[in-house]
């Protein structure tokens, strides 16, 4: 359960810009000839750089600790273990989570508190706990911790996974609730379903004694019925050489690859512009893609649309006659909660 956006909890991070501040300009006083201090126009080649970089550097930590020491468990947070200077109890975590989860559970109780880089963490390890969470606090702890994934591909959290609890989630549900995964909507799709299953025996039985790749027939069947129900079109061929089809497939597989990645910037947000590991590039170049596509998806529709030429209502038929219609304080669906939410379901 994330923490961070808690109204009761000091920013160290602003914090630490104001420390480094004012230790900037206190250097820059100190280490200016006397008869120059009050002249503010000094050019900077003046000033001793080895002596102002090792200052600043030495306030720096040294703020940074006295913060951390005053403001150490500023809340009543549950037990945990002691986080580290910055990283927090990143380390904590070992290259098996889980079992580090499982582990500092037997020690701290099933209720814990992290702090992962700048990231303040509850973990619930037992189903009561988890259940207060979920039934009785739910719309307190609704919404998800911010992460570049959402950030740069998700249109700055604009899908129904990542956008913050309100009038347009519930928007967003209740489309998908009611167009695509109600009782009338599954008995509607029934045929795509069936004709997408008929696809794969066909294949199995092609195949005849020779070995076959059932996940990924399995993954080409449900996603193409996914892709029916929502967009009316298949995104993966029956067979191999689709250039459209090769080109979703790599762009599925290379945002499953960045969703597992561990992005330092998600946890010490001060490192977010630099980029250490390319991870927002790679997501910035991926949302390009995602976006072409969802977007001719859209212009196909509408001229299909326009020349009455659908033949099945589908999800995406069906938010673009939305679009227009205001729904109480909800407002408009746009374009972009239209490709964000496709994009979540594919």
């Amino acid at each position: 359960m994330n923490l961070k956006e808690s109204p009761n909890q000091l920013g160290d991070i602003p914090q630490l810009y104001l420390c480094i501040y004012i230790f900037l300009h206190l250097t820059l006083a100190l280490n200016l000839p006397p008869k120059t201090r009050e002249n503010t126009q000094v050019p900077l080649t003046m000033i001793s750089f080895g002596l102002l970089l090792t200052t600043v550097l030495f306030g720096t930590v040294v703020c940074f600790f006295v913060i951390t020491f005053l403001s150490r468990n500023p809340r009543n947070f549950p037990p945990g273990p002691v986080p580290w200077p910055i990283i927090g109890n990143l380390p904590h975590m070992g290259t098996v989570p889980h079992h580090s989860l499982a582990a500092m559970a037997r020690t701290y109780g099933p209720l814990m508190h992290l702090r992962l880089g700048y990231v303040h963490v509850v973990v619930a390890q037992s189903a009561d706990v988890a259940a207060k969470f979920l039934k009785f606090h739910d719309a307190k702890f609704s919404n998800r911790p911010p992460n570049s994934g959402a950030k740069y591909v998700a249109y700055n959290y604009q899908d129904m996974v990542f956008a913050p609890y309100g009038a347009k989630w519930r928007m967003l549900r209740k489309i998908a609730n009611l167009h695509l995964f109600s009782a009338k909507a599954l008995e509607d799709y029934r045929h795509v379903r069936q004709e997408e299953v008929a696809v794969l025996t066909n294949a199995l039985m092609k195949s005849g004694s020779a070995p076959v790749n059932l996940g990924q027939l399995l993954t080409v069947c449900t996603t193409n019925s996914l892709a029916r129900m929502m967009l009316g079109q298949k995104v993966f061929s029956d067979g191999g050489g689709d250039k459209q089809s090769d080109d979703f497939k790599q762009m599925v597989i290379e945002l499953m690859v960045l969703a597992g990645v561990f992005n330092i910037g998600d946890f010490i947000p001060v490192l977010e512009w630099l980029d250490l590991q390319g991870v927002q590039a790679r997501l910035k170049k991926l949302h390009i893609r995602f976006d072409a596509f969802l977007t001719k998806c859209i212009e196909d529709h509408n001229s299909k649309i326009k020349s009455g030429d659908i033949k099945h209502m589908d999800l995406l038929s069906t938010m673009i006659g939305m679009k227009e219609d205001a729904d109480g304080v909800e407002g408009k669906l746009t374009d972009t909660n239209i490709k964000a939410l496709l994009l979540v379901l594919h």
